[in-house]
C-alpha cells in the first residue's frame, strides 16, 4: 500500500487540525503534489536550503516542517533569493513540503512538550493554546537550571532574573512567546523558558521576581523534531506503510 502526500497531510491534521491554526499562518502542504507517491520522508524544524540537499540525499520525496515557507506572499518564483532558490530547488527534484506550525504548537508534540519531557518536568498541562507547566523533579536555583536546560536542548541558555532564585514550577512556551510571562506567573511557575526575550520584558520581569529563560528560537523547537519523526513513522507502521521518516541533522548559526 502506498502513502501519499496526501496520506502524510492528513495525519497531520489528525495531530494538528490546521483550523487551529493562527490566522496569520500557512500550514498544509505547500510545495509539490498531493498524489506524490512517498517513500522516505525528512522532518525538519525549517526548510533551508540545506535540509532541502538532506532530503535529496536521502532520497526523500517529501519533507514534513515545523516552519512554512511562503509565510509572506510571493510576486515571484525567481532564484534571487534564498526562499525562492529553494523553492526552484525543490519543484525541480519533485520534493513536496507539508508544514504544521502553530496548530502544532499547541499539541503534546510542540517545542514546548518536547522540552518539558526531555528536562523531566511532572504532571506536565497545557494551560493556555501555546503555554506548558510543569514541576521539576528537584526543586533548585535558576542559575542550576539554566545550566541544566542548556546541557538538556544542546543550545546556550541565557537567564534574566535572580540566579538565586528557587525554582519548582516552570513554563515553557517555545519559540517566541515571551510576552505570556505574566500568565506564567499568575499560574504559579516561578520562570518561563522561551525562545526570544525582549528587553522590556526581561527587564519587567526580573523586577517582578520572576526568571526568563532566553534558549533560542531554534533550541526551544528543535527537539520536536525527533517526537514528530517517531509519531509519524509509529502511524505509517500501524497502518502497514512502507514508508521510512528521518529527523532532519541540519542545525543553523553553528548550533549543536
Amino acid at each position: 500500500m502506498f502513502a501519499t502526500v496526501k496520506t502524510i497531510e492528513e495525519m497531520l491534521n489528525e495531530l494538528a487540525p490546521v483550523e487551529t491554526a493562527e490566522s496569520y499562518d500557512n500550514v498544509g502542504a505547500l510545495v509539490g503534489r498531493r498524489d506524490e507517491d512517498v517513500t522516505k520522508i525528512l522532518v525538519a524544524l525549517d526548510c533551508t536550503w540545506d535540509v532541502v540537499k538532506e532530503a535529496e540525499q536521502l532520497g526523500a520525496e517529501l519533507i514534513v516542517s515545523h516552519h512554512p515557507l511562503l509565510f509572506h506572499a510571493r510576486k515571484n518564483l525567481l532564484e534571487e533569493d534564498a526562499e525562492g532558490r529553494i523553492l526552484c530547488e525543490m519543484v525541480r527534484n519533485n520534493l513536496s513540503l507539508v508544514a504544521a506550525h502553530t496548530n502544532l504548537d499547541q499539541t503534546e508534540y510542540s517545542g514546548s512538550a518536547a522540552c518539558a519531557r526531555l528536562l523531566g518536568l511532572r504532571n506536565l498541562r497545557k494551560e493556555t493554546n501555546y503555554l506548558f507547566l510543569g514541576e521539576l523533579e528537584t526543586p533548585m536555583q535558576a542559575a542550576t537550571l539554566e545550566k541544566k536546560i542548556s546541557q538538556t536542548i544542546a543550545f546556550p541558555v541565557r537567564c534574566y532574573g535572580d540566579g538565586n532564585l528557587t525554582i519548582t514550577t516552570l513554563a515553557i512556551a517555545g519559540g517566541a512567546d515571551d510576552g505570556d510571562w505574566l500568565a506564567a506567573k499568575a499560574l504559579g511557575a516561578q520562570a518561563l523558558l522561551t525562545g526570544e526575550v525582549r528587553h522590556h520584558n526581561a527587564l519587567a520581569a526580573s523586577m517582578s521576581d520572576f526568571v526568563l529563560f532566553d534558549g533560542g528560537h531554534f533550541g526551544t523547537e528543535a527537539p520536536l523534531v525527533p517526537f514528530l519523526a517517531n509519531y509519524l513513522q509509529n502511524r505509517l507502521n500501524e497502518l502497514q506503510y512502507n514508508v521510512r521518516v528521518f529527523p532532519s541533522q541540519c542545525a543553523p548559526f553553528g548550533s549543536v
